[in-house]
């Protein structure tokens, strides 16, 4: 219990010292508080989900897996001992990526944490915070125009967000992972930043391949459905680079995953096998099935179940006050939200956002029949959801900046506007 308490202390420290540099640092003090309280949740976070963990599912689940098989890597990780990554032989399953790749990361978190499994949930909740504000840069990149801390309230301060992530789990090394890649993309000016893409893209297939592969196709369809003009050479070649790199890293997606090949087909034969996944137990609900007949209903089933007669035990219940509380958020910000799916090929985020949102809320409502797995798996999406919701398009924006513009007076001189008199013209009380 000790070692437990020491370990969490040490990486509470951690979020100290993060909140010290941040109170340093020029950032607006709206967004220093965010930090302060983005971080308190991830403690929040970390500790309700340790607690869940035990009260709830008596120690069963995937985190004391990872958790255990970490300890045994931390250990020679330590002596600088790292065959377990590179010996093949010494893994526990024939394949790099998914259990596997997490046992490495966890077994790198334990290096620091210790054998403290507090510590290593607070840890990994941390290392899903960075993703999110690599979605909070991107973000403030992309709309200038747009206090960041209306988005970063979002995605920081959202009760799946910091709950899920915070963990020895897949899902806070996947928000890490599209974060990063995210926030690569964008870049600065349009430059894409192809070191960070390229981190951010390792974590992803290193999780999930599969969602590897959404990501990369919401990517290139992000730069080239761009509309207008300012193409130059500089774009035009990160288009072609992308394109590539996109088709190359679809193609070895798929692979991974063992689809049929690489066309429709081969995808919809995965979706096929992986149809009805998470099936049993008590959150078990009716397969969806392949087809575009059943794009409706896998739609539904994301975003808006479980409706609030399903809510059987108080898990299931917290996820439908949340899913419907979004629903309420919406209803107040469905003016932005219109003007973000109408103009969303005027800005490069938004024409990520659409289609990431689109593919894998499809994707994940055909496959997954289990709204426990859905509650878990759907908080990807709520990155991306929260940009529709606050993000300005630059068309808007500016129409709105040229209306003003046209209602304000004329100007005839500086600091002098129609109606005004100048100070020689004026009429002396003396006269």
């Amino acid at each position: 219990m000790e070692t437990e308490t020491f370990g969490f202390i040490v990486v509470l420290g951690l979020c100290l010292f993060a909140a010290a540099m941040v109170a340093n640092s020029r950032l607006p003090h709206g967004v220093k508080l965010l930090v302060y309280a983005g971080l308190f949740f991830r403690v929040i976070g970390s500790w309700t989900r340790h607690e869940v963990l035990f009260d709830v599912y008596r120690g069963a689940g995937d985190a004391r897996v990872y958790h255990r098989i970490g300890l045994q890597y931390a250990e020679g990780f330590l002596n600088l001992d790292f065959t377990r990554i590179f010996d093949s032989n010494s893994w526990h399953f024939s394949r790099w990526w998914g259990g596997q790749f997490m046992y490495w990361v966890s077994g790198f978190v334990h290096t620091i944490t210790g054998p403290s499994l507090l510590a290593a949930f607070l840890a990994f909740s941390l290392l899903a915070f960075i993703g999110l504000a690599g979605f909070g840069v991107a973000f403030r990149r992309s709309f200038p125009h747009v206090p960041v801390t209306r988005y970063l309230r979002w995605i920081w301060l959202f009760p799946s967000l910091w709950y899920w992530p915070s963990s020895v789990g897949k899902e806070a090394i996947m928000l890490l992972g599209i974060g990063l890649s995210i926030a690569g993309f964008i870049g600065r000016k349009e430059r894409i930043n192809w070191l960070l893409l390229g981190l951010g893209m390792f974590f992803i297939f290193g999780i999930r391949p599969q969602v590897g592969a959404v990501v990369i196709l919401s990517l290139v369809l992000g730069h080239w459905l761009s509309i207008g003009g300012r193409w130059n050479v500089q774009k035009a070649f990160q288009g072609v680079i992308i394109l590539g790199a996109g088709l190359v890293g679809i193609w070895f997606a798929m692979q991974q995953i063992g689809a049929g090949g690489f066309d429709i087909e081969g995808v919809q034969s995965y979706l096929e096998d992986q149809t009805g996944s998470g099936s049993g137990g008590g959150s078990a609900i009716e397969e969806v099935g392949t087809g575009w007949a059943n794009i409706p209903l896998a739609l539904v089933n994301i975003f808006f179940r479980p409706f609030p007669w399903e809510a059987h035990n108080l898990m299931a219940l917290f996820s439908a006050i949340e899913i419907w509380g979004m629903w309420v958020i919406v209803w107040f910000r469905r003016k932005t939200l219109w003007q973000a799916l109408r103009h969303f090929r005027s800005d490069r985020l938004l024409r990520v956002a659409v289609p990431f949102i689109l593919v894998y809320s499809v994707t994940l409502g055909m496959i997954i029949a289990n709204l426990g797995i859905i509650a878990r798996q759907r908080v990807f999406l709520f990155p991306f959801f929260f940009i529709l919701v606050e993000a300005v398009p630059r068309v808007v924006h500016e129409r709105k900046q040229a209306r003003l513009r046209a209602a304000a007076p004329p100007v005839y001189a500086e600091g002098l506007h129609a109606g005004a008199v100048p100070q020689s013209l004026r009429t002396s009380p003396h006269r």
